[in-house]
């Protein structure tokens, strides 16, 4: 009998250890597999997001031929539309997909933006359309943990075009923990916002974007 408690209170003392050092170990720092902190070149990044076709060192339009979109749309959202045009890309900073990858059950399209410096990932943002907002709580809570400080506003978003401005309510998510990269051991900031911008957007992925991201805190002080 001795024995058997012996046994129990031993599996017991195991269990407490393992669920206080996963809390311990903080969230991920990665997003399907690319990972902040991590030194990744662009064609493993790309590979990693199922990323098959791609362009490296494109031209970008220059801001002559953007400014009639500027002067209809607003500077970022006539970016994102020439975005679009473009396709997926990496240059010497960065890897952007606007289209081709998804997130859930019901495969959310989001758009994927990689920052890195001479090969260690340094952020990475994934938006998407702010209709699936709630979609996203349950996976985030599933990946990261809910240990969410939740910050509540009101956030006027306005159609360059038409003047027009519709107020949204905005909830901001900061992951209280932060993450960890269990290769590296950097740590990350995680957050969220479910209206990401001032201004309409007018891509494909809808008039209102909300906006996730990942950030290596930096140990360069």
């Amino acid at each position: 009998m001795r024995s058997l408690v012996s046994s129990i209170a031993t599996a017991l003392i195991n269990d407490a250890f393992v669920f206080v050092t996963a809390s311990r170990a903080g969230a991920p720092c990665d997003f399907k597999g690319v990972a902040v902190g991590n030194r990744m070149a662009p064609a493993a990044i790309m590979t990693a997001l199922g990323v098959t076709k791609y362009k490296i060192n494109p031209s970008l339009p220059s801001s002559e031929k953007i400014w009639p979109l500027v002067e209809e749309f607003g500077s970022i959202p006539a970016m994102e539309l020439e975005e679009w045009k473009l396709g997926p890309y990496c240059d010497e900073n960065s890897c952007r997909v606007p289209f081709g990858v998804t997130v859930g059950n019901n495969n959310i399209p989001v758009n994927v933006f990689v920052s890195f410096n001479e090969g260690l990932i340094t952020e990475i943002e994934v938006s998407f359309s702010h209709a699936f907002w709630e979609d996203m709580l349950p996976i985030w809570d599933q990946k990261y943990g809910a240990d969410w400080k939740v910050d509540r506003n009101v956030t006027p978003v306005t159609d360059f075009k038409t003047k027009k401005t519709t107020t949204l309510e905005t909830i901001s998510l900061d992951h209280i923990t932060k993450g960890v990269n269990g290769i590296t051991n950097d740590r990350c900031q995680i957050f969220a916002q479910s209206v990401d911008l001032g201004l309409q957007h007018h891509d494909p992925i809808g008039p209102y974007h909300s906006l996730f991201v990942i950030k290596l805190i930096s140990k360069n002080f």
